[in-house]
């Protein structure tokens, strides 16, 4: 379970550039941002899976590839422009917040299909991190202004659309990938990149002859602001997207999904250590107590899950077993 922890801590440190890279990407937008990291990590992927050779990737069931395509459409397609439409009409600290539900939701959904625990050892721990969630976005939530309602409500709506996406898809992959132990995890990352590439070619294109002559400028001249777009995608493509998304499909393995799902909060909380750097200021005395009661939770739900009446279901060893 240890090694489980490290990889899924380690999926959420470098998750928690998410929050702050974009930042320095003047000038682009953030559909053009969403585009450039998921095309340098399809490209990054689509090495990867010529350098192990073609036939290792044919030879795959079509059910294999059909769920990878649904994968990457879920979390790297509908999810965000769910998360960005709920950023733009409902508010950031509201959309933040209702994301920021999904270590608690997920420990439940996850505990529903799998049946890994009583849930009544979940709502304590799921308190301290709602409470704690509550506390780091207290300032910002305080300070939301009214907007439209009917536009506020589809924010909402979107919000929540984004959170069950991002449920079914940690709760499923993880289910597929105890269900398949012996699938290479980085097999599983080059394919869900790959296929993520073919989405993005598809919106790229739509994207591209929407797009104004002025707006396409920027792409043929190499300045400062161009190099940083370049880089920064590269840096999101390659170690938040693989490396993160080797790191914790490597994680997800060897631990519970409802443990897995409170993990999720570290991405939240190295997000905020990762904007307090850059910000170059220390956290609040309200937003400190929330990250305490935030690890207080995780804590206890580790707890719950290195007692000696626990136990993890034994995965199928088969290569590529059922995926039902």
């Amino acid at each position: 379970m240890f090694r489980g922890i490290v990889l899924i801590l380690g999926a959420c440190l470098v998750w928690g550039l998410f929050f702050i890279i974009p930042q320095f990407l003047v000038g682009f937008n953030t559909i053009e941002i969403v585009l450039g990291h998921y095309f340098f990590f399809g490209t990054i992927s689509l090495c990867f899976m010529l350098a192990k050779g073609i036939k290792r990737w044919t030879s795959l069931p079509s059910r294999i590839w059909m769920r990878a395509i649904l994968y990457a459409f879920v979390v790297n397609i509908f999810y965000y422009f769910s998360l960005v439409l709920g950023l733009r009409y409902a508010s950031a600290s509201v959309t933040a917040l209702i994301i920021g539900l999904s270590p608690i939701t997920i420990a439940f959904y996850g505990n529903w299909r799998q049946k890994e625990c009583s849930f009544k050892t979940l709502i304590q721990p799921s308190l301290l991190i709602g409470t704690g969630l509550i506390l780091v976005n207290f300032k910002a939530f305080t300070e939301l202004s009214a907007e439209s309602v009917l536009e506020y409500t589809f924010g909402l709506g979107c919000g929540f659309l984004a959170l069950i996406a991002w449920n079914w898809y940690v709760v499923s992959n993880s289910r597929f990938l105890k269900q398949n132990f012996s699938f290479p995890a980085s097999d599983w990352s080059t394919l869900i990149g790959v296929c993520t590439l073919l989405w993005v070619l598809i919106f790229g294109a739509g994207a591209i002859y929407f797009a104004e002559e002025e707006q396409m400028s920027k792409y043929f001249i190499f300045n400062d602001a161009l190099m940083r777009f370049l880089i920064g995608s590269l840096i999101l493509g390659l170690i938040c997207s693989w490396i993160g998304s080797y790191l914790w499909n490597s994680g997800s393995k060897f631990l519970p999904i409802s443990l897995t799902g409170q993990l999720s909060i570290f991405e939240t909380i190295f997000g905020l250590l990762f904007a307090y750097l850059v910000e170059q200021r220390f956290p609040t005395g309200l937003e400190t107590a929330g990250i305490a009661t935030i690890l207080g939770g995780v804590a206890l739900c580790m707890q719950i899950f290195r007692s000696p009446d626990f136990s993890l279901p034994l995965a199928d060893p088969s290569p590529l077993a059922s995926l039902h």
